[in-house]
């Protein structure tokens, strides 16, 4: 019925412009996944485990091999590849979000994707000629940057209000990166 609606006023409207975000507030109801912006914070975990890698990299220098190994992964890479226990309805839900939501959080992941790989690329540099009490300041800097990111990131999956215009969506992006404060 929607398509040809959407035919009869002469719009090409593609399935992923039809959200049904209702119907999966409903169905993620005593999920863990957020009623509000239909995303599940299960998603931070792909970015804490390597933040915990970094974390320990000033004294086991070793462990960054297994932190070069993180990749960036999308929100439904992440699900699909899960054992949570909901994650078809968390992909699903997702493609459904508003996408007052969607925008700022992928803006905000992108973000965050960038600035893990360049604390990767530039620890690791550093950790062959840095003394691990050097090296754990560059580390603590580095995940300063990507902690606020992850905050900012975990408050719209929680259901904080969206910011509207693209405006508020940089504002929230450089207060989270330091560069607005």
């Amino acid at each position: 019925m929607a398509r040809d609606v959407a035919t009869n006023y002469g719009l090409l409207m593609k399935p992923r412009d039809f959200r049904f975000t209702r119907t999966y507030r409903r169905l993620v109801e005593g999920k863990n996944i957020n009623r509000t912006s239909l995303l599940a914070t299960d998603y931070l975990n792909h970015f804490n485990e390597v933040v915990m890698l970094l974390e320990m990299a000033p004294d086991m220098p070793e462990i960054l091999e297994d932190a070069r190994d993180w990749q960036p992964r999308t929100y439904c890479e992440h699900f699909n590849e899960s054992t949570f226990s909901d994650r078809q309805l968390a992909v699903w839900a997702y493609e459904n979000a508003p996408k007052v939501v969607i925008g700022p959080f992928e803006q905000l992941v992108d973000r965050v994707n960038g600035a893990i790989v360049q604390a990767i690329e530039d620890i690791g540099a550093a950790s062959a000629t840095l003394p691990p009490e050097h090296l754990r300041l560059l580390v603590n800097d580095r995940l300063a940057l990507i902690k606020r990111l992850l905050e900012k990131i975990a408050s719209i999956i929680n259901g904080a209000r969206p910011p509207n215009t693209q405006a508020e969506i940089d504002a929230l992006i450089n207060a989270a990166d330091g560069s607005g404060i």
